[in-house]
């Protein structure tokens, strides 16, 4: 028998009227977690960084801090390393000029000049550092960058740091300096300058480097163009953090501790 056109519209409008309805012995959605007064307490899971390096992240210092916390309990952490590494990656960030973690009203801006933002720490290769290798190591960088990309002619001095400026990019520079006083620990800056791009946002700088410590680490972080005289006493802090938050690789249950904060 066919059906009429009033009767096929009739069967689709009762099989939509149906859709997304609980049926009998399901469950209604769970409600909707009340709203938060203060920022999370505790860790997240410790992420193996080298064999050398376990980091527990306060909630505090990672932006998710409020998806971690209401994640179930033992969930690990999604933070991976690089293509074919065996390890993990840790980011966090913090607010200057005490280093303190994010709150209910400061991670609403983004634009916030004394954020800092540690984008990576992970594993590099323990090889890295010889001469002439690939990878973060800071003279190697800088060597390879004097051929191809910088004006080796003109470096100025800023902040402790030998500055280039750029072949092609004019509006940045490129600066290189001893990070302490432990041989072979330098570090590696990109500076947005003015006239600033108009699509470059909020003007920044970088730091990307590998580092001997802890096995052989790579590490980026960025912070607003406004704290550039103030780099050294960033990286220092960041390096504070990472010595404060090592744990052993056994530590499983870091993520449920509470944390008191300091």
């Amino acid at each position: 028998m066919r059906l009429t056109l009033t009767a096929v519209w009739t069967l689709v409008a009762l099989t939509a009227s149906g859709c997304g309805r609980p049926t009998a012995g399901g469950s209604a959605p769970p409600p909707a977690p009340p709203p938060l007064r203060a920022w999370p307490e505790g860790r997240a899971p410790p992420m193996k960084i080298t064999d050398d390096l376990t980091l527990a992240v306060p909630l505090a210092f990672e932006r998710e801090g409020v998806e971690r916390a209401a994640a179930p309990a033992g969930a690990g952490s999604a933070g991976a390393g690089p293509p074919g590494s065996a390890h993990g990656e840790a980011h966090f960030d913090f607010f200057l000029p005490d280093a303190s973690g994010y709150t209910l009203d400061n991670y609403r801006n983004d634009a916030d000049p004394n954020k800092v933002e540690v984008v990576y720490v992970h594993a590099g290769d323990p090889h890295e550092a010889d001469p002439g290798a690939p990878g973060e190591y800071p003279p190697n960088m800088l060597k390879r960058a004097l051929k191809e990309l910088l004006d080796a002619r003109h470096p100025r001095e800023l902040y402790g740091l030998r500055c280039y400026p750029g072949r092609l990019f004019v509006n940045r520079l490129t600066c290189f300096g001893r990070r302490g006083a432990e041989p072979g620990e330098d570090i590696m800056l990109t500076v947005l300058v003015p006239p600033y791009p108009a699509d470059a946002g909020l003007p920044m700088f970088q730091a990307r480097y590998f580092s001997r410590r802890y096995g052989g680490v790579r590490i980026e972080w960025r912070a607003h163009v406004s704290q550039l005289a103030h780099w050294r006493e960033i990286d220092a802090r960041v390096w504070k953090l990472i010595d404060a938050w090592k744990v052993a690789p056994a530590a499983a249950g870091a993520a449920s501790r509470p944390l008191s904060r300091s």
